[in-house]
């Protein structure tokens, strides 16, 4: 094994907004993070076969997935004869959550191999490699807000990520959401097909208020379609403490508030505190958003992170 491994990429935490363009096809906006309790780091060695191996208790589904993007990225890359790695995952998020895990995996992957053999692969062709596998989720410019259609593998660029914190919450501990499951939710979101796209314009005017409001919107059009438990009280929260809005994992059991960064400390904690009551499940704190100062520095990619010690503590703390 490699002495050292990366963090490719942080994941997400649901999403801005996710349902259907003018034409009724899937349009999902990830909320994509900067910092997650979930360090997924990966280690990547030469190897007789190509094998993938997911030390997670909590996404060991992703496995063959990234077997078949690693295998689809060698076909398209002219490496197929050649592919021979040992690409080792640990620390995934947990799968059916909302959380991204899967995408997470390949994603990391194929970073992995892109920077291993000095490919030449931009971040577009990355992502149609992972949507000819899965419905994926765009990962690999956490900085930015970016509009998808998981189906083609197409993407836009909407944006900024403003600054944000995220209190999260399981809010169906032993649930699962399988993504293919619920395709369905494609037909049934187009009856709201107006108001998605000026949900769409609002994300995209840059507007913090008309941003968290569509998010905010898009979480509650999304419970009529696939209701979370608490729900109801996770609106309440919002609006009790003021938060900017709600974030939801529309195909997955997460709730998050959102809330400025940086946040007042006293605050998150009796936020956590009310949600722990609320709903007898510990929060996970996320960060999403680049620093003006980063941006306006033009520091914006996507950071590669070296860690020596491939086990990684996984908490959160206030």
């Amino acid at each position: 094994m490699n002495a050292v491994g990366r963090q490719w990429v942080f994941g997400k935490i649901g999403e801005w907004l996710q349902g259907t363009d003018k034409s009724g096809d899937p349009i999902v906006y990830p909320l994509t993070t900067t910092s997650s309790p979930f360090r997924t780091i990966t280690w990547i060695e030469p190897a007789a076969n190509l094998s993938i191996v997911v030390r997670s208790q909590q996404s060991p589904g992703s496995k063959r997935k990234t077997e078949l993007a690693v295998n689809e990225m060698a076909i398209a890359c002219g490496f197929a004869t050649e592919c021979g790695y040992r690409i080792t995952i640990w620390n995934s998020p947990p799968r059916a959550k909302g959380l991204g895990s899967s995408s997470v995996d390949i994603a990391s992957a194929l970073l992995s191999i892109k920077h291993c053999r000095n490919l030449d692969l931009s971040d577009a062709a990355l992502f149609q490699v992972m949507c000819r596998v899965e419905r994926s989720d765009f990962l690999f410019r956490p900085e930015l807000i970016v509009a998808t259609n998981p189906v083609t593998g197409s993407f836009s660029i909407a944006g900024n990520v403003p600054p944000c914190i995220v209190l999260a919450v399981d809010t169906a501990p032993l649930e699962r959401v399988d993504t293919e499951a619920v395709r369905h939710l494609d037909l049934a979101r187009r009856r709201f097909g107006q108001e998605y796209e000026e949900l769409c314009s609002l994300i995209q005017t840059g507007d913090l208020e008309a941003m968290f409001y569509a998010s905010t919107r898009s979480a509650e059009i999304n419970d009529q379609l696939l209701p979370k438990p608490g729900f109801s009280r996770a609106r309440k929260l919002a609006n009790d403490f003021q938060t900017l809005g709600l974030v939801a994992a529309h195909t997955g059991t997460y709730l998050g508030l959102l809330f400025p960064s940086p946040v007042d400390t006293e605050l998150l904690k009796h936020v956590r505190s009310k949600v722990i009551e609320e709903f007898s499940v510990e929060p996970l704190l996320f960060r999403v958003g680049a620093s003006p100062s980063a941006i306006s520095r033009g520091k914006t990619n996507l950071p590669q992170k070296v860690w020596e010690n491939p086990i990684q503590r996984n908490e959160t703390r206030f």
